[in-house]
C-alpha cells in the first residue's frame, strides 16, 4: 500500500508542476535546458528535432555511383535489400570515385519496413553510394510505400531482339 501511495503522490506532484509550466517551442532558445523537466512542444511536421549526424535513418542510394558489387545485400542481416543486375558488354561509365560501372541495375529496392537501420550496408559499400539520410519522418499506413526503388528503370538487354519481339 505504501508503494502505491508513493507512486500516486509522485504522479500528482508531476501533474501539478506541469500545470504551472508554460509550454515552450523547440525553436525557442533554451528549450532543452530547463531545470525542471517541462512541456516542450514540437510543431511537427513543420518543426523537427535536430538529429545527430551519425544517426541511423532512411537509406538512400545514388544509383549512378553503384557498381553492382552486391556487398550491401549480402551483409544485410534482415535481407531488406533486393538487387537485380545485368552484365553489360561495355563499361557503362565511371562513378564519381572513379570505379568502372560494368553492371546495369534494373532493380535496387530497399524495404524500410524490414530494415533494422544497423548501417552495415553503408560501411561495406566501396563507392559509398548507399548512405543514411537524416530523415526520420516517413510514416505511412501502406507497407508498400516503405519499399524504396532506386533501380534504373529501362532494361538493357545484352542479346539483340528479333523483329518478332522475342530474343
Amino acid at each position: 500500500m505504501r508503494t502505491l501511495l508513493e507512486g500516486l503522490w509522485l504522479a500528482i506532484r508531476h501533474a501539478w508542476k506541469g500545470l504551472r509550466r508554460r509550454p515552450r517551442l523547440v525553436s525557442q532558445p533554451g528549450a532543452f535546458r530547463q531545470k525542471e523537466g517541462g512541456a516542450v512542444t514540437i510543431a511537427y511536421p513543420h518543426q523537427k528535432l535536430p538529429v545527430p549526424e551519425n544517426g541511423h535513418y532512411r537509406l538512400h542510394v545514388a544509383i549512378e555511383d553503384c557498381i553492382g558489387c552486391d556487398l550491401c545485400a549480402r551483409i544485410c542481416p534482415v535481407n531488406c535489400i533486393t538487387i537485380e543486375k545485368e552484365k553489360a558488354e561495355v563499361v557503362l561509365g565511371r562513378t564519381t570515385s572513379g570505379h568502372p560501372r560494368r553492371f546495369h541495375l534494373p532493380r535496387f529496392d530497399i524495404d524500410h519496413a524490414l530494415c533494422c537501420f544497423c548501417g552495415l550496408c553503408t560501411v561495406v559499400c566501396p563507392t559509398e553510394c548507399i548512405t543514411m539520410q537524416p530523415d526520420y519522418g516517413y510514416v505511412t499506413d501502406d507497407r508498400n510505400e516503405l519499399v524504396h526503388r532506386f533501380g534504373e528503370r529501362e532494361r538493357v538487354s545484352a542479346e539483340p531482339t528479333h523483329p518478332g519481339g522475342r530474343a
